[in-house]
């Protein structure tokens, strides 16, 4: 062993591999393993490899709050279109002189506020500002305004006869009074020395009309005008007002029956899709604020409808896939206008016994006409209406006043029962 070995400084180990070359000269390899460059490579590869994972869970990091705060802001954005649709649907018919609130926090998540402003008569802005996680310590806000339109759906179905018949022809007999005059697709038959057809009480009649032989004071006071050309019955698309009524939302109760709180309820527009729609008690008062579509029956034995005065010179329409029973002492008022209520029913009854319509007592309702547009109509007892139309009329008794007015009056699906969203924008809360 030599010096340097023995003084522990051995840098090198030596291997050499001999071989035998043509010349016979001996070739030596050499290889020297410098511990020092292991390591120094570790260090380096260690470094690299640190910097990369710290890099990788500096942009993991970044990536989850940007995920969290775009997800945030997601709700928030979410909570003001929840805003946006409550006031939707407050302002077409839940409650149509809705004007907004604060601090809603019924949603999971955050809080909303909404605010409701005039721009003109018939458009106003709904703005809906989103506070996340709440109103008192917001982190994330968000606010969208809409501009809404109520320009109502009308249509003026031209009741320009007190009573008008289609194919079935009009049945008057009793002690029924009839002001203004009669129109019928077939025939008119008057019977008895109580009937009384005046103010004008003119008759037009497609194939006869036979009189009762009544007394001068009685019977068709105006003139007789057999042999007439049919006209058309008046005209309304029924799937319109049932879609313009429907779009205020359904309600499914089996049997509905408003509130007996001797206050009034304010319903349309609304579908009603039970089976029957019933009101029997005093206490019971609707307050028409858009269209009705009730798929049963709408049986009607007191309590009272009013119109909205929001309509103004407008009237509305309470569609019945079923058929109307009014008795009692139930009450019908227009509005501050002298507007009207229109009740059809489009039930396929068509007899005195079972008609689509039946209107008896002596209920209230110089403003509301009533329309058996598929089928029959019954009036008896001490009631009045406006008017009366319908495939077959059948006259008992009661009274029938009939206003010019009624002729032009425009039916109206709204207001707030056709509020459209014109203008969509996410704006600065």
């Amino acid at each position: 062993m030599s010096a340097a070995s023995q003084k522990g400084e051995t840098v090198t180990e030596k291997f050499q591999i001999s071989n035998s070359c043509p010349s016979g000269r001996r070739v030596k390899f050499q290889i020297r393993n410098r511990s020092g460059s292991i390591l120094a490579v570790f260090v380096i590869l260690m470094t690299v490899l640190s910097a990369f994972i710290l890099a990788a869970a500096t942009l993991t990091l970044e990536n989850r709050v940007s995920i969290s705060r775009t997800y945030q802001q997601d709700v928030a954005l979410n909570i003001a279109e929840a805003g946006i649709n409550k006031a939707l649907w407050e302002l077409r018919g839940h409650s149509p002189s809705y004007t907004g609130e604060t601090g809603n926090a019924s949603i999971s998540g955050g809080e909303f506020d909404v605010a409701v402003t005039t721009i003109d008569a018939n458009n106003d802005y709904v703005t809906s500002t989103a506070y996340v996680p709440s109103k008192a310590n917001p982190k994330y806000k968000k606010a969208i305004r809409i501009k809404i339109s109520d320009t109502p759906t009308t249509t003026n179905p031209a009741f320009s006869y007190a009573i008008q018949a289609g194919a079935g022809g009009i049945w008057a007999e009793g002690s029924t009074h009839v002001e203004g005059s009669l129109y019928s697709n077939s025939s008119i038959t008057t019977q008895g020395s109580s009937v009384n057809i005046e103010s004008p009480g003119n008759a037009w009649a497609v194939t006869t009309i036979t009189d009762g032989g009544c007394p001068q004071h009685c019977g068709i006071h105006g003139t007789k005008t057999s042999g007439a050309n049919p006209v058309v019955m008046p005209a309304i698309d029924l799937n319109q007002w049932k879609s313009l009524a429907q779009a205020g939302g359904t309600i499914t109760d089996s049997n509905y029956s408003p509130p007996s709180s001797g206050s009034f309820t304010n319903l349309g527009p609304k579908e009603f899709t039970g089976s029957s729609f019933s009101m029997s008690s005093s206490d019971q008062k609707v307050n028409l604020t858009g269209p009705l579509y009730i798929h049963g029956n709408l049986n009607i034995s007191g309590g009272t409808w009013k119109l909205d005065d929001s309509f103004g010179s407008n009237g509305t329409i309470v569609i019945v896939d079923g058929q109307i029973n009014i008795s009692g002492n139930a009450e019908f008022q227009g509005n501050s206008s002298g507007s009207y209520i229109l009740f059809i029913s489009t039930n396929i009854a068509n007899t005195k016994s079972s008609p689509a319509i039946s209107f008896t007592g002596h209920g209230t309702a110089e403003n509301l006409a009533l329309y058996a547009y598929n089928g029959s109509m019954y009036l008896a007892g001490s009631g009045t209406i406006v008017a009366m139309t319908g495939q077959t009329l059948y006259l008992n008794s009661g009274d029938i006043e009939y206003e010019s007015g009624l002729k032009s009056e425009q039916f109206a699906g709204g207001p707030g029962g056709t509020w459209e969203v014109k203008e969509w924008q996410e704006i600065s809360p």
